[in-house]
């Protein structure tokens, strides 16, 4: 009897510690949580810049630091932050991609880093960064199915198909079109997935060559631009291509090539055709409120907008009784024109808030959850409410206002590869602008003057070149005021506005007529 008692009391306290284990369990996997020990977790960028207190990062880290009280963060300032407010051409730039990888073998590792999308192969080739893969794979409750598939697919390009980072939003454009100046002409409405060769065609054949009521068929953005922004939209053509003007490892010209000569005489025939928007007469009386803008104004049948655009359309729609000589516009969106050399990667296509996890972290758990949480579906659900940017979570991605458009036409392009060289550029030459004046210029004449093709890009080449040596002379000098444009006396400035091909002199940035 008395076995027996023991042996039921036995088996009362296995039952007891049997209902308990799961709990103790709950309780040890959710200790963090609760634990009152503070950790901290270290941020970094790609890019060198922080802001104050971590400004750069608020975005991201405010919601996470009020739902982990206990997780401290602190932002490491890897280069100087003066420079990105006062600039610094007087003393030799730290390259922010190299101050970061030696912060991310320091002492003090940063455990999460923020990275430019350009600099994640550098990072991923020298092993500095963790697979995000095989943390994934352990999670029971995250995954990336949901995300839409041409961010994850551009992501895991650098990692040639090894994901090391995600990005909780990202930005993209598409073609906005006016389907009745199309049926206006009997041509067919453009489509996804068209090339640029193919779009352009459609554009001519919507085009009215008509001074007091022209449509154009295409434009690169909504404004009307004309002549001096037509230099600067074919970035948007090019970029794809991993075309530059500039090397920006070696600071040689690189203008004068067969390919540049193509691209130039590509948009200088569209322009002279009448398909992209000229340059508007201001001194006209405004109409309405949409006059300045070419797709609201009806002159425009194609038009490269980004998301948020579209909130301004379907306002305008909603609205238009109460607008002055404004008439609703039927519209709907198809995906950016490709390059036959680089199909599925669009221009104007960036993730924003891309993150990784250092390979040296010291708080490698904390590195993951943050990730974890400004990546998820809460985070995704919360900022879709009040942010112009897209959701890389695609259930969160939901049509304005319940319009009916194509929205896959902003989800189906990958960014290019190739990095823009504009921050490279600005750290070795902050007047570097100065050169892509001269190339302004050369196009207006080219379009004005009847000038060469080829003629204009040697000439801005050479004298490109110059102006570069001029700067890097100065720099060496630490001298300190511009070169270029606002750094050249009158008569070199006059001769540059008057399409006069000029020779720098390095000695004292004068110029004079070569012709």
């Amino acid at each position: 009897m008395r076995n027996h008692r023991g042996m039921k009391r036995f088996m009362m306290i296995g039952l007891v510690l049997t209902m308990l284990i799961p709990v103790l369990a709950a309780c040890t996997k959710q200790a963090p949580a609760t634990d009152n020990t503070v950790r901290t977790l270290r941020f970094a960028s790609s890019n060198g810049y922080t802001g104050t207190n971590g400004e750069y990062f608020r975005d991201y880290t405010e919601l996470f630091e009020y739902e982990h009280k206990n997780i401290q963060l602190e932002f490491i300032e890897t280069v100087d932050q003066s420079r990105y407010y006062y600039g610094n051409v007087t003393e030799e730039q730290v390259d922010p991609l190299e101050a970061l990888k030696e912060a991310m073998t320091g002492p003090t590792p940063p455990d999460v880093i923020l990275v430019e999308y350009n600099h994640l192969p550098e990072l991923i080739n020298d092993n500095l960064l963790v697979s995000l893969d095989e943390l994934i794979m352990k999670e029971k409750d995250f995954n990336v199915d949901s995300f839409v598939p041409a961010v994850i697919d551009g992501l895991r390009k650098p990692g040639n198909g090894t994901l090391y980072a995600l990005a909780p939003m990202f930005y993209s454009s598409a073609v906005i079109y006016n389907k009745q100046l199309f049926l206006n002409k009997g041509v067919e409405f453009p489509t996804d997935n068209m090339t640029w060769q193919d779009m352009f065609d459609l554009a001519r054949r919507v085009t009215v060559q008509d001074d007091q009521n022209p449509v154009f068929g295409f434009a690169f953005n909504n404004n009307y631009g004309g002549i001096w922004d037509l230099f600067y939209n074919m970035n948007v053509y090019t970029q794809p291509l991993g075309m530059s003007w500039i090397d920006a490892e070696t600071l040689q010209m690189t203008a004068n090539t067969p390919m540049w000569q193509e691209v130039w005489k590509t948009f200088v025939d569209l322009y002279k055709e009448k398909v992209l928007p000229q340059e508007p007469d201001y001194s006209q009386p405004r109409t309405g409120p949409f006059d300045w803008d070419v797709f609201l104004s009806g002159k425009a049948a194609m038009a490269i907008v980004p998301y948020s655009y579209l909130y301004q359309v379907v306002e305008a729609n909603k609205s238009a009784d109460r607008i002055e000589n404004y008439e609703p516009i039927d519209w709907d969106v198809v995906t950016l024109p490709t390059h036959e050399a680089a199909p599925g990667v669009g221009s104007n296509v960036y993730y924003q808030g891309i993150f990784a996890i250092n390979a040296n972290a010291e708080n490698l758990d904390d590195a993951w959850e943050f990730i974890k949480f400004v990546t998820g579906e809460d985070y995704a659900r919360i900022k879709s409410k009040s942010s112009y940017y897209l959701m890389a979570r695609q259930d969160y991605i939901k049509p304005i206002d319940g319009v009916e458009y194509n929205l896959n036409a902003f989800m189906a392009l990958s960014p290019p590869e190739y990095s823009s060289s504009e921050q490279v550029l600005y750290e070795k030459l902050p007047e570097y602008w100065s050169v892509q004046s001269i190339g302004q210029q050369k196009m207006y004449e080219v379009i004005m003057n009847g000038k060469d093709i080829e003629l204009a890009l040697q000439e801005w080449e050479t004298e490109g070149q110059m102006m570069i040596q001029e700067m890097l002379e100065r720099k060496e000098r630490g001298e300190d005021g511009d070169v270029g444009i606002y750094g050249l006396s009158d008569e070199v400035k006059i001769k540059l506005a008057a399409g006069e091909p000029v020779i720098v002199n390095s000695e004292a940035t004068e110029a004079a007529a070569t012709e």
